[in-house]
């Protein structure tokens, strides 16, 4: 791979690729999520997809780099009593019980709304 030309793509981008193309949030959640507007995260994602296109068309490396992030642990809401947690632990959020009821309807909370 060190001998392939590369194109890059930033932190921000791939996070806007992430919850957007992978997760399938909209535009304004995604704006919402990184605490950017709408039009930033339309301008992050087109050069983004612009990246990747080069690179499949002319099998070039992709280089992800800059800033500095941190990865959040993910959080989860109980559908039954509303109460939501953070969980280090990646194991499917089918398989957990909700510490406060126990109950089982548990799915990925992102802010501002639920959903996986």
């Amino acid at each position: 791979m060190r001998g392939l030309e590369q194109v890059i793509i930033s932190v921000d981008e791939l996070e806007a690729l992430r919850l957007s193309d992978y997760l399938g949030l909209n535009q304004e959640d995604v704006a919402q999520e990184m605490n950017v507007s709408r039009p930033t995260v339309t301008r992050m994602l087109a050069k983004a997809h612009k990246a990747i296109a080069e690179a499949l068309v002319y099998g070039k490396a992709i280089k992800i780099e800059g800033g500095d992030y941190q990865v959040a642990q993910p959080r989860f809401i109980c559908q039954q009593c509303q109460y939501t947690w953070d969980d280090a632990t990646e194991a499917a959020a089918t398989t957990r019980t909700c510490p406060k009821c126990h109950g089982s309807a548990i799915q990925r909370f992102w802010r501002g709304r639920a959903g996986l």
